[in-house]
């Protein structure tokens, strides 16, 4: 299975790795004025060892800096890939759809031909239906975020979880980029599919994308569970996870951060009824 980078562990070991270096060269200072019995070394020495030291820790803090833009990096170019993969999935979906178009008229004006007025009635609200999902996500001016939707609306409703969309809002300007608005948006429906797994009777997820004359924002409900009262605070901690093995902790961290970075926030609200989150960003 592949393991995610942990980004502080990673940082933990870069310093760990640093210190140890700070200390092998202390240590090696110390048992050469011990055996030369010079317990206190010359100006020039000692201003050797401050340079050591001071180009050591510089490293360590540019290395660190490396670490970061290298795991941004890597999260990115996976997102994007992530992205792809997802309008090529909807441009498949469209394809499917208008090579369709034909059958399903024949098959209508067949029913009609046959004075099976129900019949075909039936076939056309289920064809309509099936249209009408992939026309509101289509709503939006983002290839990728309407990608991502239909991607996560699929997955949902193989699960036996109903999707509601509403969108009033094309996203035109949005600053955000695509793939960090859709990391942040998949995030809070990921775990909101997760939230509803093992929930008994009608699984919904409500998702409202819109703007007003400052922000764009979004409003993602769920049905599940009511979370915590303890842990509500917590769930926007880097690290922080409630579903054990399998999470790292890292999503809702990452998409509050993302929103603060752009001039909005994330809240979220938890009853007995439905779990809420809200997001906005400026335009």
């Amino acid at each position: 299975m592949k393991k995610v980078l942990n980004i502080n562990k990673t940082i933990i070991t870069v310093i760990s790795l640093r210190g140890f270096e700070i200390g092998a060269i202390l240590l090696f200072i110390t048992l050469d004025r011990v055996f030369t019995n010079q317990f206190i070394g010359t100006y020039n020495e000692n201003l050797v060892i401050l340079v050591i030291l001071f180009t050591v820790l510089v490293n360590s803090v540019l290395l660190i800096k490396d670490v970061y833009s290298l795991i941004n990096e890597k999260r990115k170019q996976t997102m994007l890939q992530e992205s792809l993969q997802q309008v090529e999935n909807l441009n498949r979906t469209l394809r499917a759809q208008r090579h369709d178009f034909m059958n399903h008229l024949q098959v209508v004006y067949g029913l009609m031909e046959m004075d099976e007025y129900t019949s075909s009635k039936q076939y056309i609200e289920k064809v309509f239906n099936d249209i009408q999902k992939v026309n509101n996500i289509l709503k939006t001016a983002n290839p990728a975020v309407n990608a991502l939707l239909q991607a996560k609306v699929l997955f949902a409703e193989k699960r036996g979880i109903k999707v509601l969309i509403t969108i009033k809002s094309q996203l035109t300007n949005l600053k955000v980029s695509d793939w960090e608005f859709c990391r942040v948006i998949g995030n809070i429906i990921d775990n909101a599919i997760y939230a509803l797994l093992e929930k008994e009777g009608d699984k919904i997820i409500e998702i409202y994308i819109y703007e007003d004359i400052k922000n764009y924002g979004f409003i993602i409900k769920n049905n599940g569970p009511k979370i915590d009262g303890k842990i509500i605070d917590k769930i926007f901690k880097p690290e922080f996870t409630t579903k054990g093995e399998k999470g790292e902790g890292m999503g809702l961290a990452i998409s509050k951060e993302v929103m603060v970075n752009n001039g909005g926030d994330l809240d979220v609200i938890s009853t007995e009824r439905e779990t809420v989150f809200s997001g906005w960003v400026l335009k």
